[in-house]
């Protein structure tokens, strides 16, 4: 085993370990205010399979290639390789649909209610639920010809240049086909999303003005469940875009260059599950300030009993 591929496989690991296991806390976060609320909210659908989203993209780009840089060698099939780029490509555009649907939703949520926004919030959540589910059809058919153009595994030291090396599978550079549908579908989440952010400022910037002039210190200290909910969706879309611009300089730099090496699928991969490794953390923040008043209305009780004895 050379030393290039312990360390990268010890970057990928750790990465992969992190992303993994703050989701699973995030996920846990939200089944232990379930049982104590014992309400879900409609957000909470879209948050959820963000989460669920994220981990599978990280098990399914992070797995392969900690294999393949542990055991120094292609250990991947022609169709194994099919069903695991497939299956990346379809939790990517999940990943993607779902981001812009929180940020849709959470703009309808806070928009004032002399908004044309506001006539939509009522029937907007009740969506929320089909709307993850259409996310999930949409992208599992528009990613259904990517196994068609995704070859088997091949030798190190064989120099295929009729395909892109995916750093454990070969892909066939006559593949427009299967990106321009998904080109758009990325183009329309992250247009939209953009747009959400500016609102959503917007509308943060107007309220911190009209409070600006209350000076009270248990008023200016507080913040409000929405504006506190926003700021970490801006957050999250922010980190997202950042990661996807990024990572789409790296792949069209791989694409039109002929010899441009492996390093830029390696750092384009790294990019690509930065974001799934920060965002349960980002959210996991909020959780807390959400299982705060649970876990003060918990131990009031308790304190009134010791204060009778």
């Amino acid at each position: 085993m050379y030393l290039h591929d312990t360390v990268l496989g010890i970057i990928f690991l750790s990465q992969t370990a992190v992303g993994v296991l703050g989701n699973s806390i995030f996920l846990w976060f939200y089944i232990f205010t379930w049982f104590n609320s014992q309400r879900w909210m409609p957000m909470d659908s879209i948050l959820t399979q963000l989460t669920l989203t994220n981990t599978i993209v990280l098990l399914s780009q992070g797995c392969p290639l900690l294999i393949s840089y542990f055991r120094t060698g292609y250990f991947l099939g022609v169709t194994a390789c099919k069903i695991v780029f497939y299956i990346q490509r379809v939790s990517r555009g999940l990943s993607i649909c779902t981001t812009c649907l929180l940020s849709t939703f959470q703009a309808v949520t806070i928009s004032p209610s002399n908004s044309r926004l506001a006539k939509l919030k009522v029937r907007a959540l009740k969506f929320t639920h089909p709307s993850c589910l259409l996310c999930c059809i949409i992208n599992m058919i528009l990613e259904i010809n990517v196994p068609i153009y995704i070859s088997g595994s091949r030798s190190r030291n064989n120099t295929h240049t009729s395909g892109i090396n995916l750093l454990y599978c070969y892909r066939e550079k006559k593949f427009m086909e299967i990106v321009i549908l998904p080109s758009l579908r990325d183009i329309l989440c992250v247009g939209c999303m953009v747009c959400n952010s500016g609102y959503m400022v917007f509308l943060l910037h107007r309220h911190h003005q009209r409070v600006k002039h209350i000076h009270s210190i248990t008023l200016s200290s507080k913040t409000c469940p929405e504006t506190g909910a926003t700021q970490t969706i801006l957050l999250l879309v922010g980190t997202f875009v950042s990661a996807y611009c990024i990572s789409c300089g790296f792949i069209l730099y791989k694409v039109y260059v002929t010899h441009s090496g492996s390093w830029v699928m390696i750092v384009t991969t790294f990019i690509a599950l930065c974001f799934p490794t920060i965002s349960p953390f980002l959210l996991i923040h909020r959780c807390i300030q959400i299982l705060r008043p649970c876990c003060a209305a918990r131990w009031r009780p308790n304190v009134r009993s010791q204060n009778k004895l």
